[in-house]
């Protein structure tokens, strides 16, 4: 299996040719952009070697698609006898030809991708290295160099898969056995254990040699543990510092990533906080005698067996609710009001796929009323459950939230309904749940169905309700937007400010609260050392509520 090294050099080690002033002060500097260096598969006995993918980037030129030329030599004088070189021929067009121990490479338009694949030369011994020098001519502009060092052999670090229980309960804690080898022909001097969880499950243990960073409903950390890590070698963590995951009170499904990366070669961020003060570190002993290996430094040869994932479930609950809306007014009065969305807890609840809406508000007018005004996230359908073109004036709306909600999460979507003809308790209804075919229907993790519906009322008898709000017509004005609240106090009903509080979503799926992400990326890490030192990286959620 090819690896791609992509533009931004997956691996951090990421280069730029060294800037140079030109002669010209006005003339504009573009360097090279790709990865420092490349590791290099050994050839598979009786068989080629796996070719890896080297991408370079121009950084600078003007937008996709002006009129750009340029022209491109990869020097592979310093690569005889250790790699082959080659243009990619799935990706764009460079018309590349061979002269004088280079590839020339003509480039016409934006942007400015240049992909080589590169393989260890047959006979080429474990350790050999050499450079690949990428220089440019672009006419008006200084382009500066690229050098990317390529060793043969290197690490192969393999994340074993652990034995979990997945059918837990809150509070339920276990084990966490994990195993890694080193697969590869050179020795890692320090690697990076990479665990990741999402917002229901936790790291009991914390280490001084770890560091945190919570994102939305995943949290990393990274600790480090100093050591080599030598090719044919089997790990397991130390007897001295255990690790163990929880199921919290919050916890549904959810989703457990662990890897192992060369230290260096480990996911990046940008903020992290501050170490723990413990007085342990986390440490790694081989499982078996391993062979000596030369002192090498190296990323992996193949990243992709170096992580795994892990679903859970635990058997828990969460109280999807709404509140009863009462309103008042008389012929031609706008009537300005909200919805509202609200998970009781104590799961949080993420659908299946990123993609998918994990419940769903509806909402039927009662008879009489239009709707003049409503949220973008909220769709016109009729009463059959078909879709409308027309979003205003239609008997039946239905409102999707994102593909999360929190523990003690609360949506209110703001309508404004105009009193077309006044019925004395005229009735319609709000409703939450999960996708049924024509109306919501309870999920099966909510234990009370009984406040999922609650009646909307106007005029009702005994003339209680909230009446119409002052001011100019809302006719013509923007969709209002729904917001979202953490708070976790009692279910109000929604009365003519209609609006309440939390942070507001503009357009496309509600804001999730606190602070969300998308599909999950455990890859998004901080920026660690590069010395020889063995980091974990844990995600978990940043508080207990």
């Amino acid at each position: 299996m090819r690896k791609r090294i992509s533009l931004l050099a997956a691996c951090g080690l990421v280069a730029l040719g060294t800037a140079t002033v030109p002669a010209n002060a006005a003339e504009p500097v573009f360097p090279l952009i790709g990865p420092a260096a490349l590791d290099l598969p050994l050839p598979v006995e009786g068989g080629s070697a796996r070719e890896q993918r080297l991408s370079i980037g121009l950084d600078g030129p003007a937008t996709p698609g002006a009129s750009f030329t340029g022209l491109f030599r990869v020097d592979l004088s310093k690569v005889a006898g250790v790699a082959t070189v080659r243009e990619h021929t799935g990706g764009p067009s460079h018309q590349c030809v061979e002269k004088d121990g280079a590839l020339e490479c003509a480039y016409v338009g934006l942007p400015v991708d240049l992909e080589l694949d590169v393989a260890a030369a047959k006979g080429a011994a474990n350790g050999a290295t050499g450079e690949i020098t990428v220089t440019g001519k672009v006419p008006g502009a200084t382009v500066t160099a690229l050098t990317t060092k390529v060793s043969v052999g290197g690490p192969d670090l393999v994340m074993r898969e652990m034995s979990l229980k997945k059918d837990l309960t809150p509070g339920e804690t276990q084990p966490m056995p994990l195993v890694f080898a080193n697969a590869g022909t050179q020795a890692a001097h320090g690697v990076v254990l990479e665990l990741g969880t999402t917002r229901g499950m936790e790291l009991v243990e914390t280490y001084d040699n770890c560091r945190t960073r919570a994102a939305g409903d995943l949290t990393t950390v990274l600790c480090s543990v100093e050591g080599d890590f030598v090719p044919g070698a089997v790990y397991e963590l130390a007897g001295d510092s255990p690790l163990h995951i929880e199921a919290t009170r919050h916890a549904y499904d959810d989703t457990l990533v662990y890897g192992i990366h060369p230290a260096g070669d480990e996911p990046k961020a940008t903020s992290w906080s501050s170490r723990a003060t413990t007085g342990r570190k986390l440490t790694a002993t081989p499982v078996k005698s391993a062979p000596a290996a030369p002192a090498l430094r190296a990323t992996d040869l193949n990243p992709g067996d170096n992580r795994r994932e892990f679903v859970f479930h635990t058997r828990n609950t969460a109280d999807f609710a709404t509140s009863p809306v009462s309103l008042k007014g008389k012929k031609g009065d706008t009537l300005t009001t909200a919805f509202t969305f609200e998970n009781k807890g104590p799961a949080w609840i993420r659908a299946a796929r990123p993609a998918d809406s994990a419940a769903r508000t509806v909402v039927v007018v009662p008879e009489g009323a239009k709707v003049t005004r409503k949220p973008q996230e909220c769709l016109a359908v009729d009463t059959d459950g078909t879709k409308r073109v027309e979003q205003l004036g239609a008997p039946r709306y239905e409102c999707a939230l994102g593909n999360r909600i929190g523990e003690n999460e609360k949506v209110v979507y703001p309508f404004d309904l105009k009193v077309e003809k006044v019925v004395e308790d005229a009735k319609g209804s709000v409703t939450v749940g999960d996708w049924g075919a024509s109306a919501p229907r309870p999920h099966a993790f909510d234990p009370n169905a009984a406040n999922n519906t609650a009646a909307v009322v106007i005029n009702a008898k005994g003339g209680t309700g909230t009446g119409p709000t002052p001011g100019p017509s809302t006719s013509g004005s923007p969709s209002p937007s729904p917001s979202v609240s953490a708070s976790a106090s009692a279910s109000p009903t929604a009365s003519a400010s209609g609006a309440g509080t939390g942070t507001t979503a503009q357009g496309g799926n509600l804001a999730s609260t606190g602070s969300t992400v998308g599909p999950l990326a455990i890859g998004a890490a901080a920026l660690v050392a590069a010395g020889g030192a063995l980091y974990v990286a844990v995600r978990r959620r940043g508080a207990r509520a």
